[in-house]
């Protein structure tokens, strides 16, 4: 069961990610014109494994009533509840997130070193 909400949350804040962003849609849009369809979709695939990796980590951070709200608040579709969820209960989210695509991405570095 928390499995499939953790899922189902990390799918809602991959959406919200993407809405977030769109101040930056140009320049990512430049960058993906560039990029082959497998590219694109390691991209993806890398995304979701470090938002999944955000939402388990934030999600168990906190207390019994914090995961109950952040499962509601992101759960739904109201897009500035979510914004504002972050902003309130994790000031640190960009750092959070950054963290995580750094550990994927020495965890993949890593694993290539071995197959070699």
């Amino acid at each position: 069961m928390k499995i499939r909400i953790l899922n189902r949350l990390s799918i809602k804040l991959s959406k919200f990610i993407k809405s977030f962003k769109k101040d930056n849609k140009m320049e990512e849009d430049q960058l993906l014109e560039n990029l082959t369809e497998e590219q694109k979709k390691l991209g993806s695939r890398f995304s979701d494994l470090v938002i999944g990796r955000v939402i388990k980590r934030v999600h168990s951070g906190l207390d019994e009533a914090g995961k109950q709200n952040m499962e509601k608040v992101f759960l739904s579709d109201d897009q500035s509840e979510k914004e504002n969820f972050i902003k309130k209960n994790i000031p640190n989210f960009e750092t959070i997130f950054k963290e995580e695509a750094d550990k994927v991405e020495e965890e993949i570095k890593a694993e290539i070193e071995k197959q070699i």
